[in-house]
Protein backbone atom coordinates (compact mmCIF):
# COMPACT_ATOMS: atom_id res chain seq x y z
CA UNK A 1 0.00 0.00 0.00
CA UNK A 2 1.14 3.62 -0.87
CA UNK A 3 0.47 6.75 -0.06
CA UNK A 4 -2.85 5.88 -2.30
CA UNK A 5 -3.46 3.76 0.51
CA UNK A 6 -3.70 6.48 2.88
CA UNK A 7 -6.06 8.46 1.31
CA UNK A 8 -7.78 4.95 0.87
CA UNK A 9 -7.74 3.91 4.15
CA UNK A 10 -9.26 8.05 5.24
CA UNK A 11 -11.53 7.93 2.40
CA UNK A 12 -13.16 4.46 3.94
CA UNK A 13 -13.50 6.14 7.28
CA UNK A 14 -16.81 6.51 7.24
CA UNK A 15 -18.24 3.31 5.93
CA UNK A 16 -16.70 1.53 8.84
CA UNK A 17 -18.15 0.32 11.46
CA UNK A 18 -17.90 1.13 15.11
CA UNK A 19 -16.00 -1.46 17.23
CA UNK A 20 -17.57 -3.46 20.39
CA UNK A 21 -15.28 -2.86 23.06
CA UNK A 22 -15.50 -6.38 24.46
CA UNK A 23 -13.79 -7.16 20.76
CA UNK A 24 -10.80 -5.24 21.73
CA UNK A 25 -10.10 -6.69 25.12
CA UNK A 26 -6.54 -7.76 24.76
CA UNK A 27 -3.51 -7.59 23.38
CA UNK A 28 -3.56 -4.95 19.91
CA UNK A 29 -0.46 -5.06 18.25
CA UNK A 30 -0.28 -1.64 15.71
CA UNK A 31 1.04 -1.17 12.34
CA UNK A 32 1.40 1.67 10.22
CA UNK A 33 0.62 2.31 6.22
CA UNK A 34 3.41 2.66 3.83
CA UNK A 35 4.85 5.33 3.62
CA UNK A 36 4.57 6.20 7.49
CA UNK A 37 6.50 2.69 8.74
CA UNK A 38 9.85 4.49 8.92
CA UNK A 39 8.48 7.74 10.30
CA UNK A 40 6.20 7.54 12.39
CA UNK A 41 7.86 5.17 14.94
CA UNK A 42 10.58 7.66 14.85
CA UNK A 43 8.19 10.03 15.18
CA UNK A 44 6.24 8.36 18.65
CA UNK A 45 9.75 8.20 19.98
CA UNK A 46 10.02 11.74 20.59
CA UNK A 47 6.98 12.45 21.85
CA UNK A 48 7.24 9.57 24.58
CA UNK A 49 6.47 6.32 22.94
CA UNK A 50 9.83 4.38 21.26
CA UNK A 51 9.37 1.69 20.38
CA UNK A 52 5.45 1.60 20.46
CA UNK A 53 4.21 -2.51 20.13
CA UNK A 54 0.25 -1.46 20.67
CA UNK A 55 -2.35 -1.36 22.59
CA UNK A 56 -3.99 -3.30 25.90
CA UNK A 57 -7.64 -3.44 26.55
CA UNK A 58 -9.66 -4.13 29.52
CA UNK A 59 -13.78 -3.67 30.14
CA UNK A 60 -14.17 -0.76 31.98
CA UNK A 61 -18.20 0.14 32.59
CA UNK A 62 -19.70 0.94 29.00
CA UNK A 63 -15.82 1.46 27.28
CA UNK A 64 -12.68 0.04 27.74
CA UNK A 65 -9.56 1.12 30.22
CA UNK A 66 -5.97 0.94 28.44
CA UNK A 67 -2.19 1.36 28.08
CA UNK A 68 0.13 1.46 25.30
CA UNK A 69 2.45 -1.20 25.34
CA UNK A 70 6.18 -0.72 24.86
CA UNK A 71 9.27 -3.03 23.25
CA UNK A 72 11.87 -2.57 26.11
CA UNK A 73 15.56 -2.45 24.52
CA UNK A 74 16.51 -5.75 25.79
CA UNK A 75 13.32 -7.40 23.95
CA UNK A 76 11.76 -8.78 27.19
CA UNK A 77 8.15 -8.27 28.05
CA UNK A 78 5.93 -5.62 26.88
CA UNK A 79 6.25 -2.38 29.19
CA UNK A 80 2.55 -0.56 30.07
CA UNK A 81 2.83 3.00 29.85
CA UNK A 82 0.14 5.68 29.09
CA UNK A 83 -2.69 5.06 30.28
CA UNK A 84 -6.04 5.58 28.22
CA UNK A 85 -9.90 4.93 28.16
CA UNK A 86 -11.85 4.38 25.52
CA UNK A 87 -15.80 5.66 24.83
CA UNK A 88 -17.91 5.72 22.05
CA UNK A 89 -18.36 9.30 20.77
CA UNK A 90 -18.85 11.47 18.06
CA UNK A 91 -15.79 11.40 15.23
CA UNK A 92 -13.91 14.24 14.17
CA UNK A 93 -13.46 13.06 10.83
CA UNK A 94 -17.10 12.60 9.86
CA UNK A 95 -19.24 12.91 13.46
CA UNK A 96 -20.33 9.24 12.97
CA UNK A 97 -19.68 7.31 15.98
CA UNK A 98 -16.05 6.34 16.68
CA UNK A 99 -14.47 4.26 19.76
CA UNK A 100 -12.58 7.41 21.04
CA UNK A 101 -9.42 6.54 22.89
CA UNK A 102 -8.45 9.89 25.11
CA UNK A 103 -5.65 10.12 27.41
CA UNK A 104 -5.92 12.39 31.11
CA UNK A 105 -5.49 16.28 30.94
CA UNK A 106 -2.62 15.66 32.98
CA UNK A 107 -0.82 13.25 30.43
CA UNK A 108 2.35 14.45 29.32
CA UNK A 109 2.46 16.54 26.39
CA UNK A 110 1.16 15.86 23.70
CA UNK A 111 -0.83 13.04 24.55
CA UNK A 112 -3.46 15.47 27.03
CA UNK A 113 -4.20 16.64 23.36
CA UNK A 114 -4.01 13.46 21.09
CA UNK A 115 -7.37 11.00 20.55
CA UNK A 116 -7.10 7.90 18.60
CA UNK A 117 -10.35 6.87 16.69
CA UNK A 118 -10.91 3.65 15.67
CA UNK A 119 -13.45 1.53 13.69
CA UNK A 120 -13.25 -1.80 12.62
CA UNK A 121 -12.78 -3.05 8.95
CA UNK A 122 -14.82 -6.00 7.53
CA UNK A 123 -11.93 -7.95 8.01
CA UNK A 124 -11.63 -7.72 11.56
CA UNK A 125 -8.68 -5.16 11.32
CA UNK A 126 -9.12 -2.04 13.68
CA UNK A 127 -8.51 1.11 11.79
CA UNK A 128 -7.34 4.05 13.95
CA UNK A 129 -7.17 7.52 13.31
CA UNK A 130 -4.83 10.07 15.57
CA UNK A 131 -6.11 13.17 15.96
CA UNK A 132 -4.27 16.38 17.93
CA UNK A 133 -7.61 17.67 19.47
CA UNK A 134 -6.03 21.32 19.39
CA UNK A 135 -7.77 24.35 17.05
CA UNK A 136 -6.26 23.97 13.39
CA UNK A 137 -4.39 20.90 14.30
CA UNK A 138 -8.12 18.38 14.51
CA UNK A 139 -8.62 20.06 10.89
CA UNK A 140 -5.19 18.62 9.63
CA UNK A 141 -7.15 15.12 9.93
CA UNK A 142 -6.41 12.03 11.15
CA UNK A 143 -3.21 9.89 10.82
CA UNK A 144 -4.24 6.13 10.21
CA UNK A 145 -2.61 3.17 11.70
CA UNK A 146 -3.84 -0.91 12.33
CA UNK A 147 -4.59 -2.57 15.08
CA UNK A 148 -5.22 -6.50 15.03
CA UNK A 149 -4.17 -9.02 16.65
CA UNK A 150 -0.73 -11.07 16.95
CA UNK A 151 3.14 -9.62 16.29
CA UNK A 152 3.09 -5.99 15.52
Amino acid sequence: MTASGLLATRRSWSSLAVPDPADLVGDLAASFLPPLRRVAPAGLGLVGLPRWWGKRFVLAGDGLDGVNLVRPRDGGVLAEVLPMTARVAPSLADGRPALVVSYAADAPRPWRWVRDELRTRPDGTIVGLTFVDLPVLRRLGGTPFLLSRGPG
